[in-house]
């Protein structure tokens, strides 16, 4: 009788722990699940004003094998919203860049159902880079906010030093420019001609390998790098912890 009473209390106790365990682990999703049915612009607006500091330029590098391009262009969204005026996605072997239109249909999509009715009040543009068309472009300049995305793969960094270093030979061959004419502000300004970006304030770096595979390796000298374990199934309460991280750094330049 004992015994089996004492069974009972332990069944009861497993039951009633894996119940709290399961609700722990279920509370970002409906946090996720919550901003999702409210007006989530002005959520993210609210947010965006209680951060200390907004990067100009997000760098989101994916370091994970396959892509989820509904979450990438969440997190694109997410960022336009809170008032970033440029993104950068990248991978080292150029699938997102080579799927760009896939990315452009789901950053629609997102706009749509974040925004909602302002949705026409926002345009994102979507480039690719070596390509001059845009996937999508405001052609009337009529929305409130405009904001770039630009999408670039491992060649794509290399490339802009190779033509950085072409032209400053040439120019130092045509008597145009001294060797030490050629110092790091000079090359900045080369590098963003050819990249049409402001250099990346804040790179945000998805996967579990502690690397950047190649991305821009001369524009992100100065940026912060922040860390997200995933990008599948990411909500919008993990984009805001590494948005309240980087608000909060004190970026010292070396000094």
């Amino acid at each position: 009788m004992i015994t089996a009473i004492i069974l009972r209390f332990l069944h009861y106790v497993i039951a009633l722990s894996v119940f709290m365990h399961d609700l722990i682990f279920s509370i970002p999703n409906l946090y996720g699940m919550v901003y999702s049915k409210k007006n989530l612009v002005a959520s993210i607006r609210s947010d965006a004003k209680l951060l200390k500091k907004l990067p100009m330029h997000v760098g989101l590098v994916i370091v994970e094998n396959n892509f989820s391009y509904r979450d990438i262009a969440n997190i694109i969204v997410w960022s336009v919203a809170m008032g970033i005026s440029y993104v950068s996605v990248y991978d080292i072997n150029g699938e997102i860049k080579r799927n760009s239109i896939l990315l452009q249909q789901q950053i629609e999509r997102s706009k749509q159902e974040t925004f909602a009715s302002e949705e026409t009040k926002f345009e994102i543009s979507l480039s690719v880079s070596n390509n001059k068309k845009n996937v999508a472009n405001n052609e009337d300049g009529s929305c409130s906010k405009q904001a770039r995305v630009h999408v670039v793969a491992a060649e794509d960094g290399r490339q802009n030093l190779v033509q950085a270093t072409h032209s400053f030979c040439e120019l130092v061959n045509n008597n145009q420019y001294l060797i030490e004419d050629i110092v790091p502000s000079s090359v900045d300004s080369h590098i963003q001609k050819i990249f049409q970006l402001p250099d990346p304030d804040l790179v945000i770096l998805v996967g579990h390998i502690d690397s950047l595979l190649g991305y821009l390796p001369w524009q992100i000298r100065l940026s912060e790098i922040l860390k997200l374990p995933s990008h599948k199934g990411v909500n919008y309460k993990a984009f805001l912890s590494v948005m309240n991280i980087y608000g909060k750094t004190e970026q010292r330049f070396g000094k």
